[in-house]
């Protein structure tokens, strides 16, 4: 009887608290889409020519180390609380991304900060990280 009113206590307290975002649960949301007539304004290329190819195994890999690197709604905080390098750093657009598929369903997959794109000029040495991935979506070693 004491575990069962232990446990009832422990969820209420946990739905009392936050919910699953307590937990670390955060829900991804759907991005913004414009209204069609504003989406037919904007011309297609002519061709594929110049653009990257990843196959579905490398997609995947990819978004498992960016889940991994930088999750949805997480504020990097830097060292000394720069908070411009902290707003560049937040943001996956600051970030060039490689993935290398090597070995039986491995994915080597390498995340670079390009902080010029958010008009700083603070050289960094330590903003990025380094990724092995399995096929089967898990994070094998992490640098």
């Amino acid at each position: 009887m004491r575990r069962l009113c232990a446990v009832l206590v422990v969820m209420v307290l946990g739905q009392a608290l936050g919910g699953c975002s307590y937990f670390g649960y955060h829900k991804l949301e759907k991005p913004e889409t414009l209204p069609a007539v504003e989406g037919e304004k904007v011309r297609l290329p002519e061709s594929f020519e110049g653009a990257v190819e990843l196959q579905g195994p490398s997609v995947a890999a990819l978004e498992v180390a960016m889940r991994d690197f930088l999750p949805p709604g997480k504020k990097v905080r830097w060292k000394d609380g720069y908070a411009p390098l902290e707003e560049c750093l937040s943001r996956r657009s600051t970030y060039d991304a490689l993935v290398l598929p090597y070995g039986e369903g491995l994915f080597y997959v390498a995340f670079t900060p390009m902080i010029e794109r958010c008009g700083l000029k603070t050289a960094i040495l330590d903003g990025g990280a380094e990724y092995v991935v399995d096929g089967r979506g898990r994070v094998l070693r992490v640098r």
